[in-house]
């Protein structure tokens, strides 16, 4: 009798501090929603600057910057949907990274997501995004999202003074997407957010958000200022203007986004050769006597996992020894992951080697992908100028293109043989029988001029956003045409 006494107490010690800290989170969260007000849909409306995250010019640079003249966000809480529209400024001059840059005069942006489907709109042109999980995210470190996300998952809650203040910390996880610590204030107001997700390149990924001077807004408390910063580099500077809650936020999906397909479509270019599309970012697999090599592995982990199973499809019995990295921008690096857990050796740049080895062997542990499930230690080899891969089949060549304003380390690939040039992000070939521009883009101008100092006899390019065109498409785009 003594021992199940002993055991029943023993369970009670284990179980009753839990009921405490789920209680206490119970009240702490009715407590900010009495605080903040509790909406259904919410638009907010401000200024400030916001920065292009993994998209920055080398690993260990703060993310491109731009100047938002204006930033106007809606978000329906209860359908999961949220459309940001922004008019952007060129912020950094001379421009360096990702992001769009150069930004001539206003540039305006479109970015919305509904549950499981994430679009760009610019003008009438609706375009399907990678990563709805993303623009997710942002929605639920919203003040009152996090709020209600906090409620339903099993938050906790501890609070401690410091400095005289009171500071009550809500602790809670959002299985398969992130967890979050939420600090609430003595007026029962979110002041601070610090929230991890598995970023594909990153790794487990703190984001810290700040929300402060708070105002009223039709009965609602909402900060007038916002801060985040993105894998300690800053993210986001937004002074609130206006905030409208429970605006009409009826956000629907449209058609051609709904019914598109990301299924990974092969198709051969040359004998040996294949040219991997379907979504908006491809890559190319180039067989060699008994191993393939695959140029780029991007988005994330879902996608370096489709692309690997059509490769093996194609061309079943050759292993996968290289996947060649463009340039480390997180949209041509997120799907290294499963090609190093297939085995497969990665080649970068010289700029990117420390960063992918650190990268790749970081904990994955909020989302745990194909590489953290597999196990497997990155290889990783650099490239300075130039590395030739060959056999008595190919020869590869792969070329740093330099002084690039996009990335320090972008490579591009040359195919003797079949005179193809692969490369990401430079050129990007529009629909066929448009315009070229009224003013070449510079990082354009800077590709041929790679492509005339290394005397390549390009006659197909093979982008890695776009389609397959000849090389007489980019002399047009640059205003070289004969």
């Amino acid at each position: 009798m003594w021992k199940k006494l002993i055991f029943v107490l023993v369970i009670m010690c284990v179980l009753i501090p839990r009921l405490s800290d789920g209680q206490e989170a119970k009240a702490v969260l009715e407590g900010v929603a009495k605080a903040m007000g509790d909406v259904k849909t919410l638009q907010y409306t401000g200024s400030g600057t916001n920065n292009a995250v993994g998209q920055s010019a080398a690993p260990g640079v703060p993310w491109p910057r731009f100047n938002v003249k204006s930033f106007t966000r809606t978000i329906n809480y209860d359908t999961v949907s949220m459309r940001d529209e922004l008019v952007r400024t060129q912020a950094e001059n001379p421009p360096r990274g990702g992001g769009g840059q150069p930004v001539l005069g206003e540039g305006r942006q479109n970015m919305a997501v509904s549950g499981t489907y994430a679009w760009n709109q610019m003008g009438e042109t609706i375009t399907p995004n990678w990563a709805p999980a993303d623009r997710e995210y942002q929605l639920w470190l919203t003040p009152h999202g996090v709020m209600k996300a906090a409620m339903a998952h099993n938050a906790t809650a501890q609070t401690k003074t410091e400095g005289g203040k009171k500071l009550t910390t809500i602790a809670f996880m959002v299985p398969g997407k992130f967890k979050a610590h939420a600090h609430v204030n003595e007026r029962n107001l979110i002041e601070k957010v610090e929230s991890w997700q598995t970023n594909p390149v990153l790794g487990d990924t703190l984001t810290e958000t700040t929300y402060a001077d708070y105002k009223a807004f039709d009965g609602v408390q909402f900060p007038t200022k916002i801060t985040q910063k993105q894998g300690g580099f800053p993210s986001l500077d937004l002074t609130v203007s206006e905030v409208k809650p429970n605006a009409p936020a009826d956000i629907q999906v449209p058609d051609n986004v709904r019914q598109a397909t990301t299924q990974v479509k092969i198709d051969k270019a040359a004998d040996g050769v294949w040219y991997v599309t379907g979504g908006s970012h491809h890559s190319v697999v180039v067989e060699m006597k008994d191993h393939l090599v695959v140029i780029e592995g991007p988005q994330n982990d879902a996608r370096g996992t489709a692309v690997i199973a059509e490769v093996k499809k194609a061309v079943p019995n050759k292993p996968i020894k290289y996947v060649v990295n463009s340039h480390a921008h997180f949209d041509h690096a997120g799907g290294l992951g499963p090609f190093v857990a297939e085995g497969a050796i990665v080649i970068t740049h010289d700029v990117n080697k420390a960063f992918f080895e650190q990268t790749l062997a970081a904990p994955r542990t909020v989302q745990p992908d194909t590489l953290a499930k597999s196990g497997k230690k990155a290889t990783v080899e650099g490239v300075k100028d130039k590395r030739v891969l060959s056999d008595d089949t190919r020869t590869i060549e792969l070329h740093h293109i330099q002084g690039n304003m996009h990335n320090d380390g972008l490579l591009m690939v040359y195919l003797p043989k079949e005179k193809f040039l692969v490369q990401a992000d430079v050129y990007n070939p529009p629909a066929p029988n448009t315009p070229p521009p009224a003013q070449p883009h510079p990082a354009q101008v800077n590709l041929y001029e790679n492509i005339e100092r290394l005397k390549l006899a390009v006659d197909q390019m093979l982008p890695l956003h776009g389609r397959i065109v000849p090389l007489s498409d980019l002399l047009k785009a640059i205003g070289k045409a004969s």
